[in-house]
């Protein structure tokens, strides 16, 4: 009982090997697309950072209010607004009354 139980698990590993090493699970390196990637990535200048992403740069440091046309248009219209509206009331500070 044990030599086969010995045998098909040596049986079940060489089969698994085999499977394993099939040209679907090795990744082809010699095609012309991947050839051309690869050059590309040769021909590029080494230490070139890309430029950040986002509104990092946009912003003023610390600031919560950006620089762009639409941040730049509601604060106008904030600055603006007590000559816009003389008669709106005050807002209260403090939170909801109880």
């Amino acid at each position: 009982m044990f030599k086969h139980i010995t045998v098909m698990t040596a049986a079940f590993l060489a089969a698994a090997s085999v499977f394993a090493q099939s040209a679907e699970n090795q990744p082809i390196t010699d095609s012309k697309p991947q050839v051309r990637a690869q050059a590309r990535v040769a021909a590029k200048t080494p230490g070139k950072i890309a430029p950040p992403t986002g509104d990092t740069d946009k912003t003023a440091e610390g600031g919560a209010i950006g620089t762009d046309r639409a941040a730049v248009a509601g604060e106008k219209r904030h600055q603006t607004r007590d000559a816009r509206k003389p008669n709106r009331r005050k807002p209260v500070p403090g939170g909801t009354p109880n």
